[in-house]
């Protein structure tokens, strides 16, 4: 019923960005002579790198003539998502195949988030020192499964190694017939109570550009209100372009 209310809970998934300690530039500056009243208006020029904090990269990141964040639906990045637990593996070690497949059910069109238990090193020394996602599981979510997202809460999902320079995983994902946005540097999976939830992290749409910050969040208590999906599905529209 349209006026029936649920109840839901959200739960941030979002570093907080603190200028001038972010590994990944952010800086603000106000504006004009600074004010020395109680009120009045205060804006800021913003400096910041397009993958500082938790964020979204799009395949202009690796194709020129790929999509920027303003070329995509809305509806990418929003939907039902599965949490996969890695938090068991090691730095380098590959999460493979059969790795995916023993993790959870995914379905085609999920959001698919990785759990490796990063959170905690980000904007410290040790923030890169994650595990990959193998090419084989690679594959297997963007051509079989047809996932419409990635997520994870280390700060990438490439290959290590002599392979990873040849970066197969961004030019898999972020091709003209794939085309599978990644968000990195989530935070507070391990808040999220069952492994499926709702997921939202929308980009700031702005031409041209490769990748954005985000405000990602997961909302929990629809998974038996299934006409919450449909209606987020049916009231997001397509961008401006």
């Amino acid at each position: 019923m349209a006026n029936e209310s649920f109840t839901y809970k959200l739960i941030d998934l979002t570093h907080t960005l603190i200028p001038g300690e972010e590994q990944y530039t952010v800086e603000i500056k106000q504006r004009g002579t600074p004010r020395t009243t109680p009120t009045g208006d205060i804006m800021h020029d913003v400096y910041m790198w397009s993958h500082s904090g938790t964020h979204v990269e799009v395949a202009r990141h690796f194709y020129a003539d790929g999509r920027d964040t303003a070329g995509y639906p809305l509806d990418t990045f929003i939907g039902p998502a599965i949490r996969l637990d890695f938090r068991h593996k090691q730095v380098n070690e590959p999460i493979t195949l059969a790795d995916i497949q023993a993790a959870g059910d995914v379905r085609e069109r999920d959001i698919v988030i990785l759990w490796e238990g990063r959170d905690g090193q980000y904007r410290t020394p040790a923030s890169h020192q994650r595990p990959y996602l193998a090419e084989d599981a690679a594959e297997w979510l963007a051509l079989e499964k047809r996932i419409k997202l990635l997520g994870t809460d280390s700060s990438g999902f490439e290959v290590r190694g002599q392979r990873g320079s040849e970066h197969p995983n961004h030019h898999l994902f972020f091709r003209a017939d794939v085309d599978i946005p990644v968000v990195e540097c989530l935070r507070n999976l391990g808040a999220i109570s069952s492994q499926r939830f709702f997921f939202v992290g929308a980009p700031i749409p702005c031409v041209g550009l490769d990748a954005s910050p985000i405000r990602a969040f997961a909302i929990e208590g629809w998974e038996d209100r299934g006409e919450l999906a449909i209606s987020l599905k049916a009231s997001s529209s397509d961008s401006q372009r």
